[in-house]
């Protein structure tokens, strides 16, 4: 596995973190007819949305770990090899 590859990866999750926030952020809004106020409602969609944020965080972190990692391990090969 190659850090770019990782890198990618991490990318990928901010995309998708923000095609969330930006479905949680412009939910459609509901007009009462009595009172003329815009209320949210809270549909399938929106519940998707935000239980679709949980593992971006997750997956993003790991991503961040495995570059981590890598970094080490390259450091630890250039002073095995010095």
């Amino acid at each position: 596995m190659e850090i770019n590859s990782n890198l990618g990866a991490m990318r990928l999750e901010e995309h998708k973190l923000n095609d969330s926030a930006k479905n949680i952020a412009n939910p459609k809004t509901y007009a009462n007819a009595s009172t003329e106020e815009a209320t949210q409602e809270v549909t399938p969609d929106l519940i998707k949305s935000i239980t679709d944020q949980i593992p971006i965080p997750i997956a993003y972190q790991a991503n961040a770990t495995s570059i981590k990692v890598q970094n080490e391990i390259f450091a630890s090969t250039i002073n095995i090899k010095a």
